[in-house]
């Protein structure tokens, strides 16, 4: 990652002061609102790099796409309930992503996996619980849901003319720790959507990386990275191919504007078949 790729954030408030009680959404889904606050303190995983922004913004922009390509998924004849999908992010450092996610394919999304290292397990569980109207956050110390006292009651969605409705049931989220390739203090099993974004970005995260993709991913599972060309060398996607998977990068077309003939790509990774 270089400097170039940082995207400016205000706090959650919009103004640039937390004191501030009027939010100004950071991205909009259709009638839905996101909140998203960086904090640069806990490291380079705290901040948004714009390919985080270029997944969130392909998550949002194709969200009819996205649902129709996953919704195969959860159809009785795949590895998944009818009911839905589980998801996972790896290497999450914010949580915007998950919420951009749960935010674009709606109630398709039966549970959510926020994950990274430990000390980015808060600004993750802060960004959750500022969107709480899209996730809920479960306890997986097994002392139930986590919502903020104002979020308990029904959850609304406000429409242009300031009019709301009951929304439907919320995605289950889990915000727990991960490290690549290695096992999680949390049973996680497998699902059937991976994505994440800057996750390949030094050689020595490709194969514990691939390691993950391995563990929690079935024959049917469809994953989707975003990356920048500059940082994610070639011998990534050898090392993929090798693994036993195939890769292909998503056209410009299906990017935000501003990301089309640039380094940044998204990359859709499936198991070969055998």
């Amino acid at each position: 990652m270089v400097g170039t790729n940082i995207v400016q954030v205000q706090n959650v408030d919009g103004s640039g002061d937390s004191n501030n009680n009027t939010k100004t959404p950071f991205l909009k889904v259709d009638k839905k609102e996101i909140y998203f606050e960086e904090n640069w303190s806990i490291g380079i995983g705290g901040g948004l790099w714009s390919t985080g922004l270029c997944l969130s913004k392909y998550f949002i922009e194709h969200s009819d796409l996205l649902r129709h390509n996953l919704k195969q998924l959860a159809s009785p004849s795949s590895s998944s309930s009818s009911s839905g999908i589980r998801a996972i992010e790896l290497g999450s450092g914010n949580g915007l992503l998950g919420c951009c996610l749960a935010a674009s394919v709606g109630t398709l999304l039966k549970e959510l996996y926020i994950t990274d290292l430990s000390d980015h397990l808060n600004l993750m569980k802060k960004t959750v619980l500022a969107n709480s109207h899209i996730l809920t956050l479960q306890d997986d110390r097994g002392e139930g849901d986590i919502e903020r006292k104002e979020d308990r009651d029904s959850v609304l969605v406000h429409d242009n003319n300031n009019n709301s409705s009951t929304s439907t049931t919320k995605c289950i989220c889990h915000v727990v720790e991960h490290a690549f390739g290695s096992p999680s203090n949390v049973a996680l099993g497998k699902f059937d959507f991976i994505f994440g974004s800057d996750v390949a970005y030094r050689d020595y995260l490709h194969e514990p990386l691939i390691a993950s993709l391995l563990q929690l991913s079935h024959e049917n599972t469809i994953s989707i990275i975003g990356v920048t060309m500059i940082d994610t060398k070639p011998k990534f996607f050898t090392s993929l191919w090798e693994a036993g998977f195939r890769y292909d990068r998503l056209p410009d077309h299906l990017m935000s504007h501003e990301f089309r003939g640039t380094t940044f790509g998204l990359f859709v990774i499936q198991r070969r078949s055998r």
